[in-house]
């Protein structure tokens, strides 16, 4: 690697970081306008999310020369997590401009490898499946639904004197004000594939993960805020002392929240029922037992009939609200875990051939990589995989 890319990708680092000067401005400049090849490596290296999946795209393609290289030009980094020992390493965090100079060391590679031409084994074995995106289906209290991802910004609906709003791909609900008699409910849902965010009439937020719903009134009326959730949601709760919130949770527990950030995993094909809470507190209620959780624990219930409280203290967080990032965090899952997030966002059915191999996985990637792409670095590990359609077969190597 050149002294000048050295240079160059310290600038990217820097611009990444928004810590340029004015002479690095100009000579960044002057370099992105020298060719349409660094006009276009900028575009790549520039953009963080698509920086991750070239880097891991790199690493699924050539494992060896990417440890080579990280050894090369990254002094202290820790190279063992990059050995393909049966199990597959995603890259970590090493700042951004380690993480330019790596890929600008592989240019040629980076300006060739997002070419329609992919190898033999990827074109002839796997179907490319795009990553899921914003967009839900609105059920309105008389029925009538609303798929969410193909409208324009503006008044979708009015229920009950409040009306819903779309704006900026968020959903939100301006109550006029007026006392109301008939308490109408809408349901949010997100299918496979598809993530949303919504704000309820009190102002609280929620974002929903893929394959989850809530139903909720469109005016909070009464002495208390209840909402019903299936799946995956992340809540902030607007504060408000004298209408305690209330989530029922599959029917199956429920939680009391004054006003507070919290994450609730529960989807029916998951062992447990996770309440994490980040900020305030809560109660999480499965009768007749229940628990106060302080910001930083989990409380989790087994997704079976009598299924007690055990209460986890220091969950991993940042792997908890990774979906909410934008990420996939795969750190000590199993095949079986992994799987069961690529079904909900890629909107595909797993199946095993033979038997489910006991596999361990770490690291984190964006969410918005392809299946392809997915799928090669995957290959790493002692698996190997086969699509049909929107089934992905799981096969023993």
């Amino acid at each position: 690697m050149t002294e000048n890319n050295h240079y160059i990708a310290g600038l990217i680092g820097k611009y990444l970081d928004n810590s340029l000067n004015a002479d690095e401005k100009m000579a960044l400049t002057e370099w992105i306008n020298a060719s349409d090849d660094n006009r276009h490596l900028f575009a790549e290296l520039s953009d963080q999310q698509q920086l991750v999946a070239n880097l891991q795209r790199f690493y699924a393609y050539d494992a060896d020369r990417i440890s080579r290289k990280i050894s090369e030009q990254i002094p202290g980094f820790d190279q063992p997590i990059m050995r393909p020992v049966h199990r597959v390493h995603f890259i970590r965090r090493w700042g951004w401009a380690a993480a330019a100079a790596l890929l600008l060391a592989g240019s040629a590679y980076l300006l060739v490898m997002n070419k329609k031409d992919q190898s033999p084994a990827i074109a002839s074995n796997v179907t490319d499946i795009t990553p899921g995106s914003q967009g839900a289906i609105l059920t309105l209290a008389d029925g009538r639904q609303v798929v969410l991802d193909s409208l324009t910004s503006g008044v979708v609906a009015q229920q009950s004197g409040t009306s819903i709003v779309l704006s900026d791909g968020k959903l939100k609900y301006d109550p006029s004000g007026e006392a109301v008699s008939d308490i109408q409910y809408n349901k949010m849902t997100t299918p496979k594939g598809r993530q949303f965010q919504l704000t309820l009439p009190d102002g609280t937020k929620v974002w929903l993960n893929a394959a989850s719903s809530i139903r909720y009134p469109t005016v909070f009326a009464g002495k208390e805020r209840k909402v019903e959730i299936y799946g995956e949601a992340c809540f902030e709760v607007a504060k408000d002392a004298n209408k305690p919130f209330l989530v029922n949770v599959n029917n199956k527990a429920s939680i009391e929240v004054l006003g507070t950030l919290f994450n609730v995993n529960a989807y029916e094909n998951e062992k447990t029922i996770n309440t994490t809470l980040l900020d305030g507190s809560v109660k999480v209620i499965n009768e007749p037992a229940s628990v106060i959780l302080k910001p930083g624990q989990q409380a989790q219930i087994s997704n079976t009939p009598g299924g007690k409280i055990a209460i986890v203290n220091k969950p991993d967080i940042e792997k908890i609200m990774a979906w909410k990032s934008g990420l996939f965090n795969f750190e000590g899952a199993n095949l079986e875990e992994v799987m069961r997030q690529l079904e909900r966002w890629y909107n595909i059915d797993v199946v095993y051939e033979n038997g489910i191999p006991d596999i361990q996985f770490m690291g984190e990637m964006s969410r918005q990589i392809s299946l392809t792409d997915l799928l090669e670095i995957l290959r790493r590990t002692e698996v190997d995989f086969r699509v049909e359609g929107r089934k992905l077969i799981v096969l023993n190597k």
